[in-house]
């Protein structure tokens, strides 16, 4: 018995030589994850208290900005057309009917709708939440965590030049509400 200990500790080491990752092999990388391609986004804006050349302007500067900016988080959108919504009611109808994919509402007007669209952002201020972006229940990014999070980055980077989107910061809210 003694005569084979030290041969099964050389067979057994090995074995566990034999096991080892080589010197040369490199951890695997997690596959890269192509960025999210959208053939277009339409999005709608309050008129809120912008006066008229505030939202023509962000009408106009927009889509090229958000645009820009959604290419920076990841997200290739072909083209991104923006409107001004004529009332909160008109908006959340124009997303429920997937005629928008993404609507900028106030928060007061969110939590009236009957059937309100799918939460997707929130922005919060001292006095608690104030806007809400929704997106279209029947729209293909529905489920994409990966258009939220950089919808809220894009938007973020986007405020200070951007009066529509206002002081707050944009977090995805990641639920539907109710």
């Amino acid at each position: 018995m003694k005569t084979y200990l030290p041969l099964l500790c050389a067979l057994l080491l090995v074995l566990l030589t034999a096991c080892a990752p080589a010197e040369g092999d490199a951890p695997s990388e997690p596959p890269e994850t192509e960025p999210l391609a959208l053939a277009s986004l339409s999005v709608e804006i309050p008129r809120g208290a912008l006066s008229p050349e505030e939202l023509a302007q962000a009408v106009r500067e927009l889509p090229e900005a958000l645009k820009a900016a959604l290419a920076d988080q990841g997200v290739e959108a072909e083209t991104v057309t923006v409107s001004a919504g004529s009332s909160p009611a008109a908006m959340a109808q124009a997303v429920s009917e997937g005629g928008v994919d993404v609507a900028f509402l106030p928060a007061g007007d969110f939590a009236a709708l009957e059937d309100p669209p799918r939460l997707l952002l929130i922005s919060e201020d001292e006095e608690g939440t104030r806007v809400m972006a929704v997106i279209s229940k029947n729209g293909a990014l529905e489920e994409e965590e990966t258009f939220a999070l950089a919808l809220a980055a894009a938007v973020n980077s986007l405020r200070e030049d951007q009066p529509v989107f206002g002081p707050c910061d944009y977090t995805w809210a990641g639920a539907a509400p109710g």
